[in-house]
């Protein structure tokens, strides 16, 4: 929280003292608790800072430098490496710049880049910045943006990107480098989850009449492993280096319905999303261990379905806010093999099955300050029992209230 209060800190001079600069963003404070499995944590922290930094260069012409951190004291589980991972507590801090060239027509070209850092504590008592899955990515792309009308009613911005990504995990490195010589063992690479992504996307909005809105967003992501190489059914590493290609596309529809006359108003909004993903890998596995040896080829293949309803209640007199979410996830791997919970497989193709639930009320306290709370639940559920690389199956709900400045 310090960090975050440090950069709003610094930013606010640019704001003060240059001319022709603008600043603008939110921060988010918040305290709750978690609970995991059957476990409560005490009570913890969340914060947001969400900064932007503009500047005009001319009606046609502009940059934008902004900062975003974040901070979570809650018990969660991300998935870095092919797999679900608990962790205690993250922190992430990234900085962009981007510059926004706008034609006539309504054609805009927007370059950006960017750095972000992220960090991850696995136990309470271990050091921020020494986490093993922490990491540093680089970030350039390009967007080539265009706004215009799909009738004389309809408001249409699309938009077709290509993002390029760097990311290296500063404190992971395998072993088999420093020991393998000697024990005459393959080596897989040291750096082996290092990667460089490219990105292809296009997204588009569409504002439709009787306050339906449509949003499209379809991606192709390029993934290398710059230090990982492929292994095969004979245990070696070949010179090839691991590849993944995730697609995904996703896609939405909200509608604005009449304001009901109670409580001195009430405007409902309903939404619903829908999305597809699957990545394919030339990555294959090998347990070596003696009382399982089994070779699975396209270890990461999967396919994954989302479904998220929505609904929004603005209470119109008191200016009160309640959100509603759900989401639910099926993931179904082509070739991963679910296991018992001793670690032997069984001929059933791993699936996961997950859902989350969110509320959220917010209030607005003054002009610029809300009052939020926000409640969640979430519960993974898998045919999979062993448990000792990845996390598959856990239950959790966590809640906190606090604060929202806008500046």
């Amino acid at each position: 929280m310090k960090k975050l209060i440090l950069a709003a800190v610094l930013l606010a001079p640019a704001h003060a003292g240059a001319k022709g600069f603008e600043l603008m963003g939110k921060l988010d404070v918040f305290g709750g608790q978690y609970f995991f499995e059957d476990q409560s944590g005490a009570f913890n922290g969340y914060g947001v800072l969400d900064a932007q930094l503009a500047k005009s260069l001319s009606s046609s012409k502009g940059y934008f430098i902004s900062l975003r951190s974040v901070y979570t004291g809650f018990k969660q589980v991300n998935e870095l490496s092919g797999g679900g991972t608990l962790f205690q507590q993250s922190m992430d801090h990234s900085l962009g710049y981007k510059y926004i060239k706008r034609y006539e027509g309504g054609w805009s070209l927007k370059p950006r880049a960017g750095v972000k850092t992220q960090f991850f504590r696995e136990t309470k008592d271990e050091k921020w910045g020494e986490g093993l899955y922490d990491f540093t990515r680089y970030e350039a792309g390009l967007t080539l943006e265009r706004k215009t009308r799909w009738s004389l009613s309809s408001p249409w911005t699309w938009q077709l990107s290509w993002d390029a990504y760097y990311t290296r995990y500063t404190r992971f490195k395998t072993l088999a480098s420093k020991y393998g010589a000697e024990l005459a063992s393959p080596n897989p690479g040291t750096r082996t989850l290092d990667t460089l992504t490219n990105q292809l996307s296009y997204s588009s909005e569409l504002d439709l009449p009787n306050f339906v809105r449509a949003d499209f967003f379809a991606s192709l992501s390029m993934i290398g492993y710059s230090d990982q190489k492929v292994i095969n059914s004979e245990g070696r590493y070949l010179p090839d280096m691991r590849s993944d290609y995730y697609q995904s596309v996703h896609a939405g529809l909200s509608k604005r319905y009449n304001d009901f006359g109670l409580l001195g108003g009430v405007r409902p909004v309903l939404g619903m999303g829908l999305g597809l993903g699957n990545t394919f890998s030339n990555q294959n596995h090998l347990d070596t261990d003696p009382a399982r040896l089994k070779y699975i080829r396209g270890f990461y293949d999967y396919v994954e379905g989302r479904v998220t309803p929505s609904a929004q209640f603005t209470f119109i007199e008191s200016g009160l806010v309640a959100r509603l979410s759900y989401e639910y996830a099926a993931r179904n791997y082509s070739q991963r093999l679910a296991q018992r919970a001793d670690g032997t497989y069984t001929s059933r193709k791993l699936t996961q099955r997950s859902g989350s639930f969110t509320a959220e009320l917010s209030y607005p306290l003054f002009r610029s300050v809300d009052i939020k709370a926000q409640g969640n639940w979430a519960d993974s559920g898998s045919n999979n029992d062993y448990e000792q690389v990845y996390r598959y199956t856990y239950k959790s709900s966590m809640y906190f209230v606090g604060a929202e400045w806008r500046f």
